[in-house]
């Protein structure tokens, strides 16, 4: 009779020593989806720098025509662009933005991607000789005069003149622009879960 009581023991000890194994993998299965979370933020920023940088685009474009009214309406342009951009890459995100830090972040990503297609747009403008012309020919002036032969026998001042666009535009409109971007987009991106959480 000992032994019979022992052996129902012994299963009911058992049992409950299988239940902490299925709670640890509920919690493994839950915290698996934060990756989707940031693939998601990542998408959401991709879509937001597209539009973006057809709005990059479009303000550039107005920079070219000659006329002062539109010009002072560029650069409120931008910022008005920028801001958007970060709000837009929010708003993409949907419920993975809560609070302003993931929003200021996935807003950075918009405006950073936004800024570098401005600045390849601005190369290919610099290139084509639309954009940035007397910076191209302030560039073939800086070359001495001892050196300016042997530069000529390679290249031509007209080379040196796009050479000097292309590398302007990159490097005020690629490096400078997306840094610029990506700061007043993670600002709109800020902004956008405070306008939420204030209009509930």
């Amino acid at each position: 009779m000992a032994v019979t009581t022992q052996r129902p023991q012994q299963a009911q000890l058992v049992q409950p020593a299988s239940q902490p194994t299925r709670r640890l993998k509920t919690t493994k299965l839950r915290a698996t989806p934060k990756k989707s979370n940031g693939s998601s933020l990542i998408a959401s920023s991709l879509k937001a720098s597209l539009v973006g940088g057809m709005g990059i685009f479009l303000l550039t474009l107005i920079s070219l025509i000659p006329f002062q009214f539109l010009a002072f309406l560029v650069i409120p342009g931008f910022l008005v662009v920028w801001l958007s951009t970060g709000m837009l890459a929010a708003i993409f995100a949907g419920d993975n933005v809560t609070n302003s830090h993931q929003g200021g972040k996935v807003g950075w990503m918009a405006g950073f991607w936004s800024g570098i297609y401005g600045g390849l747009i601005a190369m290919i403008l610099a290139a084509t000789g639309l954009f940035m012309v007397n910076f191209g020919q302030g560039v073939a002036t800086q070359f001495p005069p001892e050196q300016l032969p042997a530069f000529l026998s390679v290249l031509t001042p007209g080379t040196i003149a796009i050479m000097g666009r292309v590398f302007g535009a990159l490097l005020i409109f690629g490096v400078i622009g997306s840094l610029i971007s990506g700061l007043f987009s993670s600002i709109g991106g800020m902004i956008y879960p405070k306008l939420v959480n204030a209009s509930e």
